[in-house]
């Protein structure tokens, strides 16, 4: 299955400042992401999108592809248009998108869990929720054609994720006592 994964890392957090580029566990808190995304048994590729140089440079230093964002697109935007748009920049076709978010370095499963629990139960789009049952949106994947058309809510399912939604400075300690 030939799969790609957009990691929207925008840098104007509100509540934790430059949350997304903060250092956990010697690299940046977006990194985590990447990393989880390179562990699969899919043909897949990795893209990093961010309005932000800064990111630009980081990606550069990691060897992961980067997707200059328009700006109208950060702020409280909705995510699946950041996805969308890059889904449309792109002149290759995929089986599956996936959406990391990248302040969720802490996953319950890895990848192809989340792949196969789509697969074998014939959703068309998948998110994750938290121990609350509220869309936590760690994971999503969708068949790239669909989002193409932003035709993404088919046969929606969720799966259950317990990964830390980093907001605060607080959520970051919590997640790095609980990676040691």
């Amino acid at each position: 299955m030939k799969i790609i994964t957009v990691i929207p890392t925008k840098v104007d957090s509100k509540r934790l400042p430059k949350k997304n580029i903060l250092n956990l566990d010697d690299m940046p808190l977006f990194m985590h992401s990447v990393q989880f995304a390179r562990v699969t048994s899919h043909e897949n590729r990795i893209i990093v999108s961010s309005e932000s140089l800064e990111v630009a440079r980081i990606c550069e230093k990691y060897g992961v592809e980067f997707h200059l964002r328009d700006k109208s697109l950060c702020g409280d935007t909705e995510v699946v248009d950041v996805y969308k748009a890059v889904a449309n920049s792109i002149n290759e076709t995929y089986d599956l998108f996936v959406g990391l978010q990248p302040d969720n370095p802490d996953r319950s499963y890895e990848l192809d869990s989340y792949i196969n629990y789509m697969l074998e139960n014939n959703y068309e789009d998948l998110v994750t929720v938290n121990n609350d049952y509220k869309r936590s949106g760690s994971v999503r994947l969708m068949y790239f054609q669909k989002l193409q058309k932003l035709e993404v809510s088919g046969r929606l399912g969720i799966i259950k994720d317990d990964a830390t939604d980093i907001h605060y400075k607080e959520d970051l300690e919590k997640v790095k006592l609980k990676l040691k």
